[in-house]
């Protein structure tokens, strides 16, 4: 009765309650979410990176005196389900097996065996909790669930009365579409990750204070009832001041005063509303008005909206053509509640042995099935049919929902909403249903049609431009980690680069800068609202260089925004120096042991947004392309020096080319001594691993003669598997062509967590020198503290006072005449031979 399904469907169940209290708790704690399921024969886990549960939290969930959830009547726009999602988790696999269940929790270093068997003298279960130290979760929670042949359960289960596979594949498929800021990922004979597409989305979070606006009357009376229950299980006496104080809006005092006057219930304890062994009708409906009053109403974009460019992601993940997704949005109030309806449709590429997925979700949780019992009457208007290969995602945001059953299925809809969901699928299913009607006799729409409808969104031969602008938006956040980091222009454009393969049938702009220079400017330039707070990187072109300060700038977007960002008319009167805290140091000794080659530039602004350098204390340097004899030369320094030089590079010719020439001897440079380099760039099992995508190239014959380049890569270290993958055919007389992989196919956040597990495994981390360098550097530390103080004393002092020479500006014309000083140059040495005189 507690959970609302049959016992079939109780694992699946259960890792949904389990996902959402890890979502919850990572959300509460500002902490990205990264949730691990791992399903095993006999047993099913999930785990978070959150700040733990605690200890306190599992031993109350044991006692089953206590049936109703504090939060049960708290309105909020959060996942909880069932209310009681632990109480379920212990239970379940006793019932299912029935003679015991165990049950495992990990957290912050200690293990908790939750074992339940039957006290038969009692005739009923008998809990007992076992906690003991150790455990390999340190941050987070590990909750593992032990079911006999639960694997089967979670796997491959279909069912008539649900428009979803309830298996645990399909769950963390839609747990991925609902939340664009979690990465996900699914261990079962082989493991699949969904990644992040928006690192800044923004949600109501389950630890945001509730609004009066949210409540009836009778929802206020029952929350009020809930705090008292608490409060007497604590021992606490709340007062209405402080049950005010947690709604939003009211948590200033001024606010507080204000409402407990209104509402005539100044100095009063919650136990003074219950009259006649109930709350009072009047009392709390008086209270209520009073905080709806002196609060402000909640708008429906706070509660958190996942976006078109995530479901798209989504949606083209799942197989759907981008040409067909459609898209619509209603944020609306219904009763004084705010809303946020989403809904989205699209085909999938390959018709063949897909069906209709109808994947459903209230506040960012999957449901079972559909909630709305509108949704099934406007599938058979919109034609939406069993066997239809077509994806619909229907998606409600809402603090208030009321359910007609205890597993919270079926929805209580208001008009509103209703009217919202009407809107929605009708907009997007429109020329489906079109369609549908002219379809043949047998009601399977045809292929032709199908495909017609799959290019619904490409009225006409699409130009690389239009393809450009259609996916800009969702390539920019891509490349920029969902707006987190800058993002460079020709990141961005290798994030475009599929979606506009995928729009033009394969046609693609032959140089980088034709999208990095015209399409991507032209775009922020169409676009200046939706672009506004876009950080978009452009390469450096040039250099600029002050007089006198001989500043230097390069001219490229981040240099030139820091350069005007440092102007100012006046400067400091008296402007004295802070002393390097640092010591002086000069190449590798005492600073690094490790350095990070990258073969191409761009990236700089990613390892700078995520400290990379000084996290691992690692030297960065970058060339475009092949390095020169410099480069060459500094890398046998550094290896004498025992420093150990990591190459990153693309998955390409280029790529072992460019670490074979920092190993080897050229006609140009000849090592003296053995370089240390070792080789960390994108090699085919990472391509495998990640999924990354491809793209073609042609190889160039030298001197009208092609050699096949397959003969290089054996000479630079490839495998033979690699060489089939970068060399897919031709001929010296026709030429050869295969596959290559950039690095910026990762996208920014892999990349960085791609390659941090690389330098981990390396043995890179922190540098710290011997201890007579430790002691040499105390001292020094003393010295500058000391002089420093002197420094800061000497600031203090207020110099406006000082008397400035008669005839200054003559003075400084005589010092600048026939000169190269500048001016300040000139008051200098004005200043000091006055200092000289006294």
């Amino acid at each position: 009765m507690q959970i609302g399904y049959s016992k079939p469907l109780w694992p699946v169940v259960l890792v949904k309650e389990l996902i959402d209290n890890a979502l919850d708790a990572c959300e509460s704690a500002d902490i990205q979410p990264h949730i691990i399921v791992k399903v095993e024969p006999d047993a099913v886990s999930v785990q978070d990176n959150g700040p733990g549960l605690s200890l306190k939290t599992i031993q109350d969930s044991l006692d089953y005196l206590e049936r109703v959830s504090d939060k049960a009547h708290y309105a909020s726009p959060t996942r909880g389900q069932l209310g009681n999602a632990l109480k379920c988790v212990w239970a379940a696999p006793y019932v299912a097996d029935g003679s015991r269940g165990l049950v495992e929790v990990l957290t912050g270093g200690q293990t908790h065996r939750i074992d339940v068997t039957l006290d038969r003298i009692g005739q009923k279960p008998d809990i007992k909790l076992d906690s003991k130290k150790g455990g390999f979760v340190k941050n987070g929670t590990l909750v593992r669930i032990h079911w006999s042949e639960i694997a089967s359960l979670l796997e491959d289960q279909y069912w008539l009365d649900s428009y979803i596979s309830p298996d645990v594949f399909r769950l963390i498929c839609d747990y991925a579409i609902f939340n664009p800021h979690a990465l996900i990922e699914l261990v079962t004979d082989s493991e699949i990750e969904f990644r992040r597409t928006n690192h800044a989305w923004h949600k109501w979070k389950p630890n945001n204070q509730t609004s009066p606006h949210w409540y009836t009357l009778e929802g206020i009376k029952s929350l009020i009832a809930a705090y008292m229950r608490n409060d007497d299980a604590t021992g606490k006496t709340r007062t209405v001041r402080e049950f005010v104080s947690e709604f939003a809006g009211l948590s200033g005092t001024a606010k507080q005063k204000a409402v407990t006057e209104v509402s005539g219930l100044i100095g009063a304890y919650l136990r003074d509303l219950v009259e006649d062994g109930d709350i009072s009708t009047g009392k709390a409906n008086s209270l209520l008005w009073a905080m709806k009053d002196h609060s402000r109403e909640i708008k429906p974009p706070a509660l958190g909206v996942i976006g078109q460019a995530h479901m798209t992601a989504r949606m083209i993940g799942e197989g759907v053509s981008l040409d067909s997704i459609q898209y619509r949005k209603v944020e609306g109030v219904s009763v004084g509640v705010p809303f946020v309806l989403e809904v989205a449709f699209g085909i999938y590429e390959d018709d063949e042995d897909r069906r209709r997925a109808i994947v459903a979700g209230l506040n960012w949780s999957p449901v079972m099935k559909s909630p709305l019992e509108r949704l099934s009457n406007l599938l058979g208007e919109m034609r939406i049919d069993e066997f239809d290969p077509v994806l619909l995602i229907v998606h409600l945001t809402c603090p208030r929902l009321e359910f007609t059953d205890r597993g919270k299925s079926s929805l209580v809809a208001t008009y509103e909403v209703i009217e919202a969901l009407n809107k929605c699928v009708r907009a997007v299913a429109a020329r489906w249903k079109q369609a549908k009607r002219q379809a043949d006799r047998n009601d399977r729409i045809s292929r032709a049609e199908l495909e017609s409808q799959r290019r619904a969104n490409r009225s006409k031969e699409i130009t690389l431009k239009d393809a450009a602008y259609q996916v800009m938006e969702a390539a920019y956040l891509d490349a920029s980690a969902g707006g987190t980091l800058p993002a460079n222009a020709r990141q961005i454009m290798y994030s475009a680069r599929p979606l506009v393969l995928k729009l033009t049938g394969g046609k693609l702009w032959k140089k980088s800068s034709t999208f990095t220079q015209q399409y991507l400017v032209d775009f922020i330039e169409a676009n200046p609202k939706l672009t506004a707070s876009w950080d978009v990187v452009f390469d450096a072109r040039g250099q600029f260089v002050e007089p006198h300060t001989k500043k230097r700038v390069e001219l490229g977007t981040l240099a030139v925004r820091g350069y005007v960002g440092d102007w100012h008319d006046g400067f400091q009167t008296v402007p004295m120096p802070i002393l390097e805290r640092l010591c002086p140091t000069t190449g590798p000794a005492n600073r690094y042991r490790h350095v990070l080659f990258v073969e191409k530039e761009g990236f700089n602004e990613l390892w700078k947004a995520v400290n990379l350098a000084d996290r691992f204390d690692l030297a960065i340097m970058s060339t475009k392309g092949m390095s020169v004899t410099a480069v060459r030369r500094l890398v046998e320094k550094l290896s004498e020096q025992g420093v150990t030089i990591f190459v990153l590079r693309d998955f390409d010719k280029s790529g072992f080319s460019i670490v074979h020439t920092l190993r080897s001897d050229t006609r140009r440079y000849q090592f003296k001594s053995t370089p240390n380099v070792i080789d960390l760039g994108v090699r085919l099992a990472d391509v495998v691993e990640l999924g990354l995508q491809s793209e073609q190239v042609t190889y160039k014959s030298k001197k009208g003669k092609t050699v096949d380049p397959r003969e290089n890569l054996r000479a630079r270290g490839a495998s033979e598997d690699e060489c089939a993958f970068l060399v897919r055919g031709g001929s010296e007389r026709a030429g050869w062509h295969g596959e290559r992989v950039e690095l910026n196919a990762l996208g920014p956040a892999r990349l960085v967590e791609w390659l941090e597990r690389k330098l981990i495994a390396a043995g890179v981390g922190k540098f710290i020198p011997s201890s007579d360098v430790l002691a040499d550097a105390y001292r020094r530390a003393l010295s500058v503290a000391e002089l420093q103080r002197l420094i800061d004393e000497e600031r203090k002092k207020n110099r406006s006072e000082s008397k400035v020479p008669a005839g200054l500006l003559k003075k400084v014309q005589s010092c600048l005449k026939d000169s190269r000083l500048s001016w300040d140059e000139a008051i200098y040495d004005i200043a000091r031979k006055a200092l000289e005189k006294k």
